[in-house]
């Protein structure tokens, strides 16, 4: 089989093209991966292979794993076989599914065995751990489907290994005895058969079992028909691991989630505490309207991988017409509150999120009153009766001055909601020339900053006009903006302008901002690992209530999605990892 890759060495990185859009091998540095070929769509052995990887997918999750599939096909034939399973099983593949037309990474990993086929893969399953090294390579012939647990028992008895300095015997599953390595030196030697009869069982000098009492978190029924509830939120850090807890709110825990508007495919249940569905709207008739309950739909099933995992409905957005009406007497409020609330039942929602832009104001071209502050203040009083005190109410709105004076009486409102999403990012949406050469969600004041605008002065603006700190959970963009011209997801920046095509990486740390330069002059602003690291600190240091995004598919990848989520849950780590990625000087 040429290009055979070996074990221990790099995994040979690469490009591609897949259902879930463009990837990178070197994205999921800091992850597990089974990267495993199947020889073609519209098969049945592979068919049911695919349920299988998707049965046992949050059992990989729970792992730090990540499935990445591949076959010689085209993504769009891809893309027709996995709605044809979803059509007759209901079942939805979670994870990417590589277009190797070319076969360029099937021969750069040795896939191609052209005894067997030249014209499609073998089956083979590549596990990569978070160094990127390959560290188990298996193949299966044609005929003979994989055994799906058996690969999930390989990455438990690897991950074991690594954490612990420990050997794995012959038939292994989580929670059972471990094999101490032999030792290599004299001294090891006698110090291990003096220890033998105290708290080793020894069958001689050189096999020595000890009790794994580390596996709890990660068993598995081997020979479950149905996983799918069986994951844990990751581990969080904790204060023994030195990692900083603010003495002023040491209990406050933390929230993670993000905005979905479009299709919700490449969201990451594990690293989310809640998601919220954009947008609900308003019929001219002051009905509620759900434009794509399929989307929302799919936000639900991802209960399946995180029980925990809280759904949204934000109801609004910009432009939408509706709100002032809505909210103008007693009987369109409680109108509305029952509307709200009938979609919650529909739905099985969590909750509901207001997201009126603005109150008071025309800006968006939308019907307003001079009354609409106060009435915002009645309408919410009104859903907060009708909906209970059990359901998550939201608000999404800004920290300026202008929102506070004409938009939302925040000492009012903040009794009746749950939280306050703070809309930290298109600061220069509405600039254009050397105003829109401006960071868009800096944290702090620089020159590079318009005057006034910052996350920090948002948030202080919000705690001084009455809003609890632990309500506010802080926005960050998924995207980058040069004023109100130009805008790229994140998925956009990492292919064609972070570094590249003249494009040059800056960081501003005054404001504590990532940008873009180009011919020497601010090209983008944007959010990365960097500065969404630093803002979680802020979140943690300041006792915000949280942080958010808009929105997760700018992030198909979920680099920035891991990032928010490790910057709350496991800082040290993510702290590591740009260390590595920028060096240590850009951190405090």
């Amino acid at each position: 089989m040429p290009c055979l890759p070996n074990l221990g060495t790099k995994a040979p990185n690469f490009s591609a093209n897949t259902t879930q859009g463009p990837i990178k091998l070197s994205d999921y540095k800091g992850k597990w991966v089974v990267l495993f070929s199947h020889p073609g769509d519209f098969t049945p052995v592979c068919t049911t292979e695919f349920l299988c990887f998707a049965k046992y997918y949050s059992n990989f999750k729970k792992r730090n794993t990540e499935l990445i599939g591949l076959s010689v096909d085209s993504n769009s034939s891809h893309l027709a076989w996995l709605y044809n399973i979803f059509l007759h099983t209901g079942i939805e593949i979670p994870f990417p599914v590589i277009d190797d037309r070319k076969m360029e990474i099937s021969r750069l990993y040795g896939m191609i065995s052209e005894q067997m086929s030249d014209t499609s893969t073998v089956r083979s399953v590549f596990i990569i751990d978070p160094n990127q090294i390959l560290r188990t390579i298996l193949y299966y012939p044609l005929t003979t489907g994989r055994n799906i647990p058996e690969i999930v028992r390989i990455i438990d008895a690897l991950q074991t290994s690594d954490e612990h300095n420990v050997l794995t015997p012959a038939d292994w599953l989580p929670g059972m005895p471990v094999i101490l390595p032999p030792p290599k030196t004299y001294k090891e030697l006698k110090e291990r058969i003096k220890s033998c009869d105290k708290n080793k069982s020894c069958m001689d000098w050189y096999l020595c079992f000890i009790d794994d009492k580390t596996s709890n978190n990660k068993k598995l029924d081997y020979n479950t028909k149905n996983n799918s509830n069986s994951k844990n939120r990751p581990q969080i850090d904790s204060p023994a691991n030195n990692i900083p807890v603010n003495p002023n709110c040491p209990d406050l825990s933390r929230l993670v989630g993000t905005y979905v508007l479009g299709d919700p495919t490449s969201v990451d249940a594990f690293l989310l505490d809640f998601v919220i569905y954009a947008f609900v709207e308003i019929k001219p008739d002051g009905t509620l309207f759900v434009p794509t309950p399929r989307y929302l739909r799919q936000l639900l099933s991802l209960r399946k991988d995180n029980p925990d995992l809280q759904v949204i409905a934000a109801i609004g957005g910009w432009g939408q017409e509706g709100f002032s009406d809505a909210a103008a007497t007693p009987a369109s409020r409680y109108n509305f509150a029952r509307q709200a609330n009938a979609l919650i039942k529909q739905y099985d929602l969590d909750g509901i999120d207001i997201d009126w832009e603005y109150p008071g104001t025309s800006g968006a071209g939308i019907k307003s009153r001079p009354e609409d502050k106060e009435n915002f203040t009645l309408l919410l009083t009104a859903l907060r009766d009708v909906i209970g005190s059990e359901k998550w109410l939201s608000v999404a709105g800004t920290g300026t001055r202008e929102y506070i004076n004409k938009s939302a009486e925040i000492n009012k409102i903040a009794p009746l909601i749950n939280h306050f999403n703070l809309m930290s990012y298109d600061f220069t949406a509405g600039e254009t020339g050397e105003k829109g050469k401006k960071h868009q969600a800096n944290l702090y004041e620089s020159e590079l900053s318009l005057p006034g605008y910052s996350v920090d002065i948002m948030v202080n603006n919000l705690i001084e006009a009455g809003m609890p700190s632990e309500k506010i959970l802080m926005g960050v963009p998924f995207y980058g903006r040069l004023g109100a011209t130009t805008t790229k997801s994140f998925d956009q920046l990492r292919k064609d302008f972070i570094n590249k095509n003249g494009y040059t990486f800056k960081f501003d740390k005054e404001a504590q901002a990532s940008y873009l330069v180009k011919d020497n002059e601010f090209a983008m602003s944007y959010d990365d690992m960097l500065s969404i690291y630093i803002k979680t600190q802020y979140v943690i240091d300041n006792c915000l209530g949280g942080i958010f995004s808009w929105m997760a598919p700018y992030d198909k990848a979920n680099i920035l999605a891991k990032a928010m989520s490790d910057g709350i849950n496991n800082p040290s780590e993510l702290r590591r990892e740009i260390e590595e990625t920028y060096g240590s000087s850009f951190l405090l």
